[in-house]
């Protein structure tokens, strides 16, 4: 019962928060939809391509400033794009998400990570590192996948469930662990998935 009221009230809010995400983001696209219980720093720096979601509790978050640093970030999604419940998407550089990419529930993704090697000061009192990241057209993140620094998705990869993925990821590649590697390849000679041994 409680869900049901939850997505009543989800789609009842949902029209008046279209109004406003219109004028919050960079670009909002034909037909795409942004649920109103997401927090959102930043959106003036978000695009969302055509027929694309982000669900319920995610956080999207272009980041301008962290204590002396100041960014320029840039987070383009786009079309047709679906990002699942509970998702964090961080930028201060770059977030590029290609069409038709399938992101799962509480999957992390950042194009930077806390420099540590002042072993004088706290983590928090450190810079962030710069990355960048990039998913290519058609790639699916499984659930609880943990995607920073400068990392690129090709074409039609898959991550597989809470992997963890630090380097760039072929195309046509399905990638699994902790850290995550290579466990499948495309074959397009033969039409299918092979195991990598």
């Amino acid at each position: 019962m409680f869900l049901f009221e939850r997505v009543r009230l989800e789609l009842l809010l949902g029209i008046p928060y279209g109004w406003i995400y219109r004028m919050l983001f960079r670009r909002l696209g034909t037909g795409a939809s942004v649920s109103p219980f997401v927090q959102c720093v930043g959106l003036d720096r978000v695009t969302l391509g055509n027929h694309s979601r982000i669900s319920r509790n995610t956080r999207l978050l272009a980041l301008k400033a962290y204590r002396s640093q100041l960014f320029y970030p840039e987070i383009n999604i786009g079309d047709n794009v679906s990002i699942g419940f509970g998702c964090t998407l961080s930028c201060v550089n770059s977030i590029e998400i290609e069409d038709d990419v399938t992101i799962g529930d509480n999957v992390y993704i950042a194009d930077s990570h806390h420099d540590y090697r002042d072993i004088q000061r706290s983590i928090l009192e450190q810079p962030l590192l710069l990355g960048r990241i990039c998913i290519g057209r058609g790639a699916w993140i499984g659930y609880g996948a943990f995607i920073a620094g400068n990392v690129s998705l090709g074409e039609h990869s898959v991550v597989g469930a809470n992997s963890v993925v630090t380097s760039a990821v072929p195309a046509f590649t399905v990638v699994a662990g902790a850290p995550a590697i290579p466990v499948k390849r495309y074959s397009h000679e033969l039409g299918k998935w092979l195991k990598i041994d």
